[in-house]
């Protein structure tokens, strides 16, 4: 969230528009401070498909994992 407040400039402390807590539904001004900026949906964009890269490499890994614990033991039991 760090970066997110210097990329806009400040702290979210000092974000334009109030904050509305009440829960009626509205949107405040400054949650979409990024709405109409490419860059900021570019790097969302690639942070998703970071997440799905990291997804597919765990994954896999513990497909890889368990694949040879069953070899193992298929091998232990075949051996006898």
């Amino acid at each position: 969230m760090r970066d997110l407040e210097d990329y806009r400039g400040g702290s979210s402390a000092s974000a334009p528009g109030p904050r509305n807590g009440s829960g009626d539904g509205a949107v405040s001004s400054s949650s979409s401070w990024w709405a109409g900026d490419p860059e900021a949906k570019r790097r969302r964009r690639v942070a998703a498909y970071k997440a799905y890269a990291v997804e597919a490499r765990l994954k896999a890994s513990l497909r890889r994992g368990f694949r040879w614990i069953k070899d193992r033991c298929t091998g232990v039991v075949h051996r006898r």
